[in-house]
């Protein structure tokens, strides 16, 4: 027989959101956007990869956790998973990809035979607009991760926040 498991508070965020918050801070809170890829080190198609894959993810972990849609918004004005997935999808992440995969795929289709791929993303004259604008995705992402931990109840990810850039 299983347990019985309270219901939460009035206008709490259920278990099944609170464990789909923590899945999704989780993943955010450790990729590249978040952490900041310190100027000269790694792959802008590394990273540009790195945040694409939290489209799946992201669609994934509302799948499996099948959250509610129809509940309509909590009290007090709190904002659900879905709206912060949505945001973080649409609004976040869909303008950065959408703008700087086109421009990078389109230098990489000109690499030079015997040049390292790594060498020519570093000769490429986009590298620096696109590591800045890298870092300016930090503070949407950031707040997103703050977002999630209000729902989910863990602190993981927010330590970033202290770097966060100025």
């Amino acid at each position: 027989m299983k347990p019985h498991t309270p219901a939460p508070p009035a206008g709490a965020p259920g278990e099944l959101e609170r464990m789909a918050a923590f899945d999704l801070q989780v993943e955010l809170a450790t990729r590249i956007g978040v952490q900041e890829l310190a100027p000269g080190t790694g792959s802008l198609r590394e990273a540009l990869g790195s945040l694409h894959a939290m489209f799946e993810f992201t669609r994934s972990t509302l799948r499996q956790y099948s959250i509610s849609l129809a509940g309509g918004p909590p009290p007090g004005g709190a904002r659900t998973v879905h709206a912060i997935a949505d945001d973080l999808l649409n609004r976040t992440l869909r303008p950065f990809t959408s703008t700087w995969h086109p421009r990078l795929a389109a230098h990489e289709a000109l690499r030079p035979e015997g040049t390292s791929p790594v060498a020519h993303e570093e000769a490429w004259a986009d590298a620096p607009a696109m590591r800045a604008a890298l870092t300016e995705l930090r503070t949407p992402l950031l707040r997103i991760v703050g977002e999630l931990s209000g729902i989910s109840g863990a602190g993981f990810g927010l330590s970033a926040a202290g770097s966060q850039p100025g």
